[in-house]
């Protein structure tokens, strides 16, 4: 599945799920990163959220990084 990196607008046949976006009007989207700009900006995927989150984006800390 195709789609459009939110961070470089660039296609990618790699997308990864980082947030759900919320809107009033309908239903809201998923927001996708492309696998670079994934790691670039340490995006969290969103299949790793907390059960209780609402979706917005997340970042890895410096935690999550192996030693």
């Amino acid at each position: 599945m195709t789609q459009v990196c939110t961070w470089c607008s660039q296609r990618t046949d790699e997308p990864v799920s980082v947030a759900v976006e919320h809107v009033a009007s309908g239903p809201g989207r998923v927001v996708y990163a492309c696998p670079d700009c994934r790691r670039r900006h340490r995006l969290l995927p969103l299949d790793q959220h907390p059960a209780d989150s609402w979706g917005e984006v997340r970042y890895e800390t410096a935690e999550a990084e192996p030693r």
